[in-house]
């Protein structure tokens, strides 16, 4: 994967990247991150957590569209623009075997080589982190003791970074996706049916997957 580098971006850099998908939010948190940490600005600091608090909702989205088999309505869509901290209970109500279906789709990926690399993301830390960058885009006290305090600054900018470096790493490592039971060939998904309902474990459908692959690919 190629990955884009954000160390040592100016100003000018960042605001020529013009696509706003999660990935890109977050490549202009981490490049308004490492400004700051090489310039001290303390604006940059801000403008890292719009970026990347940008970047974890519009991963969210990203999440809920794939949960759903890009199937998401219009009417649910709707209620995520206006209460951006539902995106967790929306993909929990509107797919409630999420979990489920990422073991399942890990299962799958282990007995195909040609399966792209696939990450999978916990919404549970993404909220939280969404938590911690939301806190420097509200008021947050007195100039002389927070923005103009060096310690106060140092600490923040510790934490800012280890809200967003761990999520950048992990975005840069693959791609988000799952295999969608529509998506599934009749074989396949009726394992996947025994698997979700807990009637086999994971090495039992990992076993029925890779012994009826062959008759799978003929139902394909």
């Amino acid at each position: 994967m190629n990955i884009p580098n954000h160390i040592g971006k100016s100003p000018g850099d960042i605001l020529a990247i013009e696509f706003f998908d999660s990935a890109s939010y977050l490549y202009r948190g981490m490049a308004w991150l490492d400004y700051h940490k090489r310039t001290k600005q303390f604006s940059a600091l801000i403008y890292a957590c719009a970026e990347g608090r940008h970047g974890v909702e519009y991963l969210l989205f990203e999440e809920l569209v794939i949960s759903t088999g890009a199937n998401l309505s219009v009417e649910d869509y709707q209620k995520c623009v206006n209460e951006r901290n539902r995106f967790k209970k929306a993909i929990a109500q509107l797919s409630p075997d999420y979990e489920r279906l990422q073991e399942f789709t890990r299962i799958l990926a282990s007995l195909e080589a040609s399966f792209p690399k696939l990450i999978y993301w916990d919404h549970s830390m993404l909220m939280k982190a969404w938590g911690s960058l939301s806190h420097y885009l509200h008021w947050f006290g007195a100039r002389t003791l927070t923005s103009e305090s060096a310690t106060w600054v140092a600490s923040a900018q510790g934490e800012i970074s280890k809200v967003l470096e761990p999520i950048w790493l992990k975005i840069t490592s693959g791609q988000s996706g799952l295999m969608h039971p529509k998506d599934m060939n009749p074989v396949v998904r009726e394992i996947w049916e025994r698997f979700r309902l807990g009637a086999i474990d994971a090495p039992t459908a990992k076993f029925q997957l890779d012994y009826l692959k062959p008759l799978a690919v003929r139902n394909a």
